[in-house]
């Protein structure tokens, strides 16, 4: 939702990112928040885009949450967030392999994910659940 605010030539680019188009890019968690916030009906699921960007180790963005402080519901959709990021193909890259992308979020468990969810979500996976 967020990223409704961010131009697309910034979106779109093929190649990496400015310090100035970095950081317009991670505005985009309140940038959601602003849009949302005055729907009712939405308060209560307001820290999913506003959360999603925090890290398990507190480096995430944008108020550096770490852990349990972190709201359940975004910590899950983190992990699904980066799940779709790396399976599609992007302007500026193609999409990881499945196994790649497993590897990947197994190796952020604990930096950038809730291992108890890593945990869960991979066995999702293994399971034909997902």
């Amino acid at each position: 939702i967020g990223k409704i605010g961010i131009p697309d030539e910034i979106l779109r680019k093929p190649g990496p990112l400015t310090a100035d188009e970095r950081n317009l890019v991670m505005g985009h968690p309140k940038i959601a928040y602003d849009l949302l916030a005055h729907i009712p009906h939405l308060k209560s699921s307001l820290e999913i885009p506003y959360s999603h960007h925090e890290k398990w180790n507190g480096m995430g963005y944008p108020r550096g949450l770490r852990e349990d402080q972190i709201p359940i519901s975004a910590r899950i959709f983190a992990i699904v967030d980066v799940w779709d990021a790396l399976s599609s193909d992007r302007p500026y890259r193609q999409a990881w392999p499945k196994d790649q992308v497993i590897a990947h979020i197994k190796d952020e468990s604990g930096q950038y994910f809730d291992p108890d969810i890593v945990g869960l979500f991979v066995a999702m996976l293994e399971n034909g659940e997902i």
